[in-house]
């Protein structure tokens, strides 16, 4: 099925050509792109025609990795975060290769967009809209520059994911999980287990012994990499927030006023009436209607009788003037309460209106409107108050005045930085800018400037930054004296991981010979604890869903184990037990639409295998890292 699948799919392609014009950024905006330079490094990933260079590979790789070192605050110069470095790498040369393969396809089939559709997206994205809803351009420049993305690559990335839905999305979505499938689902998901586990927390293992001065020092001399002590840097930190600028814009009382007058609709709701009509195709009709109101016939009953409207035909609502048509919104609103117009000629019809409620007009306090109102100006100027700021400090660096003398003038604040590491470590920081240190444009300033020089205006998201160095502290190796606590720490931590491994093994190993877990758990001073019954879709003890699913492939009765944090587990499935509770039609729905979003991720990826088996791909694993 994945194969005819994907013939038919490459058929239609063959046959779709889209408007040949290619798209520059230049004619969407008219702003000049990103121009890469990378052509002059060596090809890491090739599709065919498409090359992607060692150093555009190691950009894409870096950008990845800050994003996980700002996001989970880990240090990958650390060895024990090497297999989450590696995994990202392994992941981005993935993404690349994907992402080749799919504009070498768009490129096979001449699958082009007009710059137009590309420029509308843009535009109506929600993400560079302001609170008019219309398309904000340095907003967008100053989104793309915080995610350190270029105009160039956004497009690309627009016009990819367009691509994506015609090769790979569309053709699959009109496929449904069979009822087959969905039932057997069902009956897995339903599936209960219990299991019988043993925890081992090395943090409860006592040692012994404590490390002597002779395995300090050696274990000092052996891991002296352990205990460098990196590059540092104290820093004065000139910082103004955006909330400082935005109480600081001045807005006049005369164009609190102006703008009231101009939007002055905004701010008045004008007289509505509830009305009810009828609409006749003649004026005899309509004449005849007209005597039996004036008899006192009532209006819905001559509307229904006479006009043939149902109550909701009748019934028009309430209106404002010009919601009228001309030829009949005066005499509507000359009328008094329950009061009805004689019949007048709107366009091709005769109508009749009545008055059966009058809501008098209202008009918003102009004390309480000029407070919405000067918020609206303050927010339409506050990015001309940040570039005007941003101008006024660097003329102010410019003229060579300190940073004291610019924070004084713009009457801003100084903040300290004591040890700043290139890992976003401090020594001390002020919390109103400890933010600044989990931005990695922050750290690679702080680090690119020698010691009293002042870096230019940054720009982040709450706020603007200038820092200058005020000291550096090289590298060096720390002390004996100074690590000692640590080194006794790691040896501990060491010894009780030890412990803790050569007793799950001694376990694994009893219990893989045939030895009853209750009788295993007592030679380790180990207790046997009982989980809640679970599905394939719950947990217990932290347990990843990864390793659930792997012990609900295992057999009664066969040990598992796994790892959460520090700790070990070795667990055994002990009982099953089937739920015969039918299911509801939200459950089912539910599971109907997991099964299905499964079947496409997997026709997805054949349709792009598919594809892929047309190009000739080379992967350069060495000079990405992949391999030793």
């Amino acid at each position: 099925m994945i194969n005819k699948l994907a013939k038919a799919q490459k058929s239609f392609i063959a046959k779709l050509i889209l408007t040949l014009t290619a798209l520059s950024f230049m004619s969407l905006f008219g702003i000049t792109g990103y121009i890469s330079n990378a052509s002059s490094n060596r090809t890491v990933i090739s599709v065919d025609n498409i090359k992607i260079s060692q150093a555009a590979f190691s950009h894409a790789f870096q950008k990845q990795l800050n994003a996980a070192k700002n996001l989970l605050d880990i240090d990958f110069n650390d060895d024990a975060n090497e297999e989450i470095r590696t995994s990202i790498l392994n992941a981005t040369a993935q993404k690349m290769v994907h992402d080749a393969v799919i504009d070498r396809t768009a490129e096979k089939h001449h699958v082009l967009f007009r710059p137009t559709l590309i420029r509308q997206m843009i535009m109506t994205e929600p993400a560079f809209t302001d609170m008019s809803g219309n398309f904000n351009k340095e907003l967008f420049r100053r989104v793309l520059s915080e995610n350190n993305i270029s105009e160039e690559q956004y497009v690309q990335t627009v016009k990819r994911d367009l691509v994506e839905q015609l090769l790979l999305k569309s053709p699959v979505r009109s496929i449904k999980a069979p009822k087959t499938l969905v039932d057997l689902k069902a009956r897995v998901d339903s599936k209960r287990r219990t299991f019988k586990y043993m925890l081992i927390r090395p943090d409860e293992i006592e040692i012994d012994r404590n490390i002597s001065d002779a395995e300090i020092a050696q274990y000092y001399e052996d891991f002296a990499a352990n205990f460098i002590e990196p590059e540092r840097r104290d820093l004065s930190v000139l910082y103004i927030s955006f909330d400082a600028i935005e109480k600081n814009t001045a807005v006049s009382s005369e164009e609190i006023k102006a703008y009231y007058d101009e939007h002055i609709s905004e701010y008045e709701t004008p007289e509505k009436r509830h009305i009810l009509q009828m609409m006749f195709e003649d004026e005899a009709q309509a004449n005849a209607a007209y005597e039996k109101l004036e008899k006192g016939a009532s209006f819905e009953g001559v509307a229904s009788s006479d006009a043939h409207q149902s109550v909701e035909e009748t019934d028009l609502g309430e209106v404002a003037q010009d919601e009228l048509v001309f030829e009949i919104a005066d005499d509507v609103f000359a009328l008094k309460l329950n009061g009805y117009t004689k019949p007048v000629q709107t366009g091709e019809f005769w109508q009749i209106m009545k008055v059966v409620k009058i809501i008098a007009p209202t008009k918003q306090d102009y004390a309480v409107a000029s407070k919405q109102i000067k918020k609206e100006i303050v927010f339409d100027r506050l990015y001309e108050e940040i570039d005007a700021t941003i101008n006024k400090i660097e003329d102010s660096l410019g003229e060579g005045k300190t940073l004291e003398q610019i924070a004084q003038n713009m009457n801003a604040s100084i903040f300290k930085v004591q040890g700043l590491a290139d890992d976003g470590s401090v020594h001390n920081v002020n919390m109103a800018i400890a933010p600044l240190l989990k931005n990695a444009d922050f750290i690679d300033t702080a680090f690119s400037y020698a010691k009293g020089e002042i870096s230019q205006t940054m720009d982040f998201n709450e706020g603007l930054a200038v820092l200058r160095v005020d000291d550096i502290i090289e590298t060096h190796q720390k002390d004996i004296e100074t690590v000692t606590p640590q080194i006794r720490k790691l040896w501990k931590d060491n010894e009780k991981a030890a412990v803790a491994q050569e007793t799950l093994n001694d376990v694994m190993h009893d219990l893989e010979n045939g030895d009853d877990l209750y009788k295993v758990a007592p030679r380790y001073g180990i207790h046997v604890y009982q989980s809640q019954p679970i599905t394939r879709n719950e947990t217990f003890e932290g347990i990843s869903y990864a390793d659930i699913r792997e012990l609900f492939m295992q057999d009664l009765g066969t040990p598992y184990q796994t790892q959460v944090g520090d700790n070990y587990i070795i667990a055994v499935a002990y009982k099953d037990y089937r739920d015969t509770t039918p299911l509801n039609e939200a459950e089912r729905n539910l599971i109907e639409l997991k099964a299905t979003q499964g079947l496409w991720l997997d026709l997805e990826k054949a349709m792009l295998d598919s594809y892929a088996k047309d190009y000739k791909i080379k992967i350069k694993y060495k000079l990405m890292g992949l391999v030793e």
